[in-house]
Formats: structure tokens, C-alpha cells, sequence
């Protein structure tokens, strides 16, 4: 009899084991809803970001192609003109994986709402001396006010927009600090706009686990906001997909869908 109760047991807890996963789920949740935007989150979303790496290696030559023509640049600064040197603001630089990209003598300035990135981002730094560091700023994208007004020549963001608060609000900061015919290059993942089963599992993303583990909104359409953003003089964009291969093609096709351009104040 006692057996017979001892199995009763066993098998009600093996049948409503999903409970108790669901309930360890929402209390997490919970966790990260209160305190992750202060600590939680961005700590481990810097942990983990070096698996990006990956897709990184794949996006280089892309990626490359798209920031060329900013060794076409001058600076709006006579004196800094003269030297070929050019006044570069990286919005979200992560681990830092855009220096190989940035021209000779630049001067870069970056504004990184996580502060747990230092450390990767100084030790990749290391490694690129003809860049000239000026300020690693702890900031969000959309209240910039240690940049000062018509201050640098190019702004740069990859894989930013989905996670700041507002991008509108981010674009007017991006405008506000750029000299008169500065250059905003960008290179963004957006809304799924081909697959809609894709797009499905974006929004449902987006509204659950993916914001509050990552940060990152997977259904934003950055580069409609973009284009309609009346405070670009002219706005050169293109719609692509990024190279998914082996392992990577299951876990990064919810955001393959990607938008690079460069906007002109």
C-alpha cells in the first residue's frame, strides 16, 4: 500500500513536472523584468556576446565593402583636415569589432550603454594603435550629452537600433552631433518582411524571453524609420541578407534579415 502510494506520487510529480519548469520560467522573467536593465542583462548579455564572433567572420567582407568609402571622408575641421584624420562616434560598439574598419588616424569617440563591454572593447582596442581613442562614454543612445553639438564627422552603429529605447529619439542625437554633411553609417537586422513564419517567431520573441535575456527587439523596422526621418538631407540604403552557414543558419535566420546604409545630415 505504501509502494502503491510512493509510485502515485512519483507519477503525479513526472506528469506535472512541466508546472514546476513553467513556474522556475515566469519567476526568472520576473527577476530579469525588475532588475535585469541595472544589472542582470547587461552582464550577461556581455558575457555571452563574444559567441557572436561568428557572426562576425562571416559578415566581414560585407561589412568591409559597406564602411570603404569612408576612407573617402574629410573631416569638417580644417586643421584636422590637414592631418587626414577624421572625428568618428561608434554608438553600442559591443566588444569593439568595427576597428578594422575605421580609417588611419581616426578619432574615436563611443558611447556604450553597457558597461561591462570596457574591458573586451580596451583589449581589442590594443590591437588598432593608428586609432586614436578620445572618450568611452556610459550612455544611452538617445541622450548623448557629452557629445557636443556638430562635433564629429561620421556615426557608426551595427546591430544597435533594435535595442535602443526609441529610435526616433536616437536619430535626432545622431542629427544633433553630426557636423552639416556628416555621414551616418549603419548596418542593422529588421523585420522579417519575406517569411512570414520567420516573422511570427520574431514578434513572439520580441514580446517575451529575447528582450529581457538580450535586449534586442528582432521586429523593428529600423530602416523605414530611417528613410523617413526628415532630418537626412539624402538616405542610401540597401535590404540584404547576411551569409548563413552550418550551425549558425538555425539560430541567426530569425534576424538574417539585415539593412545597411548611409545617411547624410
Amino acid at each position: 500500500m505504501l509502494f502503491e502510494h510512493y509510485l502515485e506520487v512519483q507519477n503525479y510529480y513526472k506528469s506535472h513536472s512541466w508546472i514546476a519548469l513553467l513556474l522556475l520560467g515566469f519567476a526568472l522573467l520576473f527577476l530579469l523584468r525588475q532588475f535585469g536593465g541595472s544589472y542582470i542583462q547587461p552582464l550577461f548579455f556581455a558575457s555571452v556576446y563574444n559567441a557572436m564572433a561568428a557572426y562576425h567572420k562571416e559578415c566581414r567582407e560585407l561589412k568591409r565593402q559597406h564602411f570603404d568609402s569612408m576612407k573617402n571622408q574629410q573631416s569638417a575641421d580644417p586643421e584636422l583636415r590637414k592631418k587626414g584624420v577624421l572625428r568618428i562616434l561608434e554608438i553600442g560598439p559591443g566588444p569593439g569589432y568595427n576597428f578594422e574598419f575605421y580609417p588611419v588616424n581616426s578619432q574615436l569617440t563611443v558611447a556604450e550603454v553597457n558597461p561591462f563591454f570596457q574591458k573586451q572593447f580596451f583589449a581589442q582596442q590594443s590591437q588598432y594603435p593608428h586609432i586614436k581613442m578620445e572618450r568611452f562614454i556610459v550612455g544611452f543612445a538617445e541622450d548623448m550629452k557629452d557629445v557636443p553639438d556638430n562635433s564629429v564627422d561620421i556615426v557608426v552603429s551595427t546591430m544597435v537600433l533594435c535595442s535602443v529605447r526609441s529610435i526616433e529619439r536616437a536619430l535626432k542625437e545622431i542629427q544633433r552631433v553630426l557636423v552639416p554633411g556628416g555621414k551616418y553609417y549603419y548596418w542593422e537586422h529588421i523585420r522579417e518582411a519575406e517569411y512570414k513564419s520567420v516573422l511570427f517567431v520574431q514578434h513572439l520573441f520580441s514580446y517575451t524571453f529575447y528582450d529581457l535575456v538580450f535586449g534586442c527587439k528582432l521586429n523593428r523596422t529600423s530602416d523605414e524609420v530611417i528613410k523617413n526621418d526628415k532630418g537626412f538631407s539624402q538616405v542610401d540604403q540597401q535590404r540584404f541578407r547576411t551569409p548563413l552557414k552550418g550551425g549558425l543558419y538555425a539560430i541567426l535566420i530569425i534576424h538574417s534579415s539585415h539593412v545597411k546604409g548611409i545617411a547624410t545630415k
